[in-house]
């Protein structure tokens, strides 16, 4: 499938990308030669998630059988991030319009909102319930009256046939061997986006393609103009979101 891929990003973009799974050669040297080229393109078989740290990566495109919500986080953490103030670039996450998948990249959203963003260098911690005592999140024990907190439970999922309970990582289920990995075949013609999930809001296809229209002229305006204020309204905004902000001054 990993080679399948390959094939389609070489019809679509003209490059041939760097490939990288389990059975091919050296993977975590074709990494680093891929972190310190500028190809635009790497093709992982579940080779690049937590602990890989690539910097420049900036577009994810999820079609892992993995459908657990971990899988999907620590994927995502390889492309949403910051370099600081003054970095102004944006993320990408291209998965299947899967209704597991979408309530994930939600709850994400939710807790990437301005409200509920935290200093960097916030510590955070847990109280003990017997002695007050500040601990630290990952103390198993308070250290002040040993009070140990309680572990959290293992998380379980149902199976659809029956009703068996197995982990949450499990791809088959314990009971009856009933696969939990979704089946789904991609061609290069199927591949339509239906639209964006960005800060907050569920954008359309088509108010989304509107936005792209106007994004170059308006970027390339607003830089040029230097102005602080529109700036920052740059940064604020997605593009994909011009189209609806156009709508609403219009309105106004």
């Amino acid at each position: 499938m990993a080679e399948y891929f390959v094939r389609l990003v070489e019809l679509v973009g003209s490059e041939t990308p760097i490939l990288v799974h389990n059975k091919v050669q050296n993977p975590d040297s074709k990494i680093d030669a891929y972190r310190k080229t500028d190809k635009k393109w790497l093709v992982s078989g579940a080779m690049v998630s937590e602990g890989v740290d690539i910097p420049r990566l900036r577009v994810l495109v999820y079609l892992s059988s993995a459908l657990t919500e971990l899988s999907f986080r620590q994927a995502i953490g390889r492309v949403v991030r910051t370099n600081g103030p003054d970095d102004d670039t944006r993320a990408y996450v291209v998965m299947p319009s899967f209704d597991i998948l979408e309530s994930y990249a939600w709850k994400i959203e939710k807790e990437m909102s301005p409200s509920k963003r935290r200093d960097p260098g916030e510590h955070k911690t847990k109280r003990c319930p017997v002695c007050r005592t500040e601990c630290e999140k990952s103390a198993t024990a308070c250290p002040v009256c040993s009070f140990e907190f309680p572990k959290r439970p293992t998380k379980t999922k149902q199976c659809p046939i029956c009703r068996a309970l197995s982990p949450l990582s499990a791809k088959v289920c314990d009971s009856c061997g009933h696969s939990f990995l979704a089946q789904f075949h991609l061609t290069l013609e199927e591949a339509l986006r239906t639209g964006v999930i960005t800060r907050g809001m569920d954008i359309g296809e088509e108010e989304t393609q509107e936005g792209e229209a106007l994004a170059a002229d308006v970027r390339a305006k607003i830089l040029k103009s230097g102005d602080e204020n529109l700036l920052r309204l740059l940064k604020s905004f997605p593009e994909e979101t011009f189209g609806r902000l156009k709508a609403t001054l219009k309105e106004q």
